[in-house]
């Protein structure tokens, strides 16, 4: 049988200068704590930072009780548990007992581990799609199994934007799925969240997006375009060559790639490596045309491939940098549209409509998730080599080689 014993969390000193009270799990002679949500001072404990002050020991038993009354009930079934089934037959029952989930409070959560794994964009993704949801509804705490078929047609009824129309609901639908995971333990009678109200209603799909690649003869004449007494200009220049001669490689990867090796860029990328096999590897040979920008951007700390962190602050910094220069571009060559995601997207339609890759073969340079490939995916073994073959292509062809 599981046991439980109240501990002072004594190596971790909260800003206030309290400390926290966890309750430790050991079962099959493995640990795990919860957390209590109390705070003690030093005043309230002894020497040896156990438990003086009454109040808190009444507290903590009382805990304990409740968890050892859910261990007793679920006696049979405790037997076959490693210690972090028991943690969720705990703490699930006792919230499938008690308050409601509020999905703001989770969603703020999810988001804010987000922003500290340095996932900004997705962290801000989940905040505006939970402030359109609350204004909505009217009130800043929701309880998930308010969320009905029903709150959902109106709410995407009442939203303005078509993209948002998609985009915000999806965020939720994404919140609500990974809620469930975490809070129903079917295999313990735990339904803590019924609903699925996302099943029943079909969301729009979001509108096809703006054309942002740029033909051949205009990559040709940005990549010649002349140095200015405008820094920002000329560093725009340099990383949209710099992404398209590297296989479209995002602002974020440029700016936090650390490996470059036999010639060879090596990083996973950040957008997909959580939702591929391989981890979103990729390996790019570094081709000649690029090389003099390796070496004008290089991180002589060694820290990083290129030096980019020590110029701005974070990754959304620098691709916002990349933008105001690129926005100053679009009159002298003449389009109406330029972002530095154009780079990526003329990469690929370049690469697939001039140069006459095969789609497959795009689809990995680019290392998309496709659930359509992905069985595929599993029973090729990746040949760099190929990948490096199209990519010199496309380069003798843009670079008129």
């Amino acid at each position: 049988m599981a046991s439980f014993k109240a501990e002072v969390y004594k190596h971790h000193v909260r800003r206030d200068g309290t400390y926290s009270i966890k309750i430790r799990i050991i079962h099959n002679r493995k640990k795990k704590y919860i957390d209590t949500g109390l705070v003690v001072t030093k005043d309230d404990v002894t020497k040896g930072f156990n438990l003086k002050n009454y109040f808190f020991i009444d507290e903590t038993e009382k805990i304990i009780k409740k968890y050892r009354d859910i261990c007793n009930k679920n006696a049979y079934a405790i037997k076959s548990m490693d210690v972090e089934q028991v943690f969720r037959l705990v703490t699930e029952t006792e919230r499938a007992d008690g308050s409601f989930i509020d999905i703001v409070k989770y969603g703020r959560e999810k988001a804010e581990k987000l922003r500290k794994n340095g996932e900004k964009g997705n962290a801000n993704y989940i905040s505006t799609s939970l402030n359109n949801l609350i204004a909505f509804v009217g009130r800043e705490q929701i309880d998930i199994n308010h969320i009905t078929a029903k709150l959902l047609r109106d709410w995407i009824d009442w939203i303005s934007g078509a993209r948002a129309k998609s985009q915000y609901p999806s965020a939720i639908r994404k919140l609500h799925n990974e809620a469930k995971r975490e809070y129903n333990v079917e295999e313990l009678g735990i339904i803590k969240i019924p609903l699925s109200p996302f099943s029943v209603v079909k969301l729009p799909k979001e509108p096809k997006p703006k054309d942002i690649d740029i033909p051949v003869e205009k990559v040709r004449e940005l990549f010649a375009l002349e140095d200015t007494e405008v820094r920002r200009y000329n560093f725009a220049r340099d990383m949209f060559m710099l992404s398209f001669c590297l296989w479209g490689t995002n602002a974020k990867d440029l700016y936090e790639c650390t490996e470059f090796r036999d010639g060879r860029l090596i990083y996973n990328r950040a957008k997909t490596k959580g939702r591929r096999d391989d981890a979103a590897l990729i390996s790019i040979k570094v081709e000649p045309e690029v090389i003099p920008l390796f070496e004008k951007y290089k991180d002589k700390t060694g820290k990083r491939v290129f030096c980019f962190y020590q110029m701005y602050t974070d990754s959304g910094t620098f691709n916002a940098a990349i933008g105001k220069g690129l926005k100053r571009m679009r009159a002298v060559l003449g389009v109406d549209y330029l972002v530095f995601y154009s780079a990526r997207h003329s990469f690929a339609t370049i690469l697939r409509n001039d140069v006459g890759i095969d789609q497959y073969t795009v689809h990995q340079m680019l290392n998309h998730v496709d659930g359509k490939m992905k069985i595929t995916d599993r029973y090729i073994r990746k040949d760099w080599s190929v990948f490096d073959s199209a990519n010199r292509k496309l380069l003798d062809y843009v670079f008129g080689k």
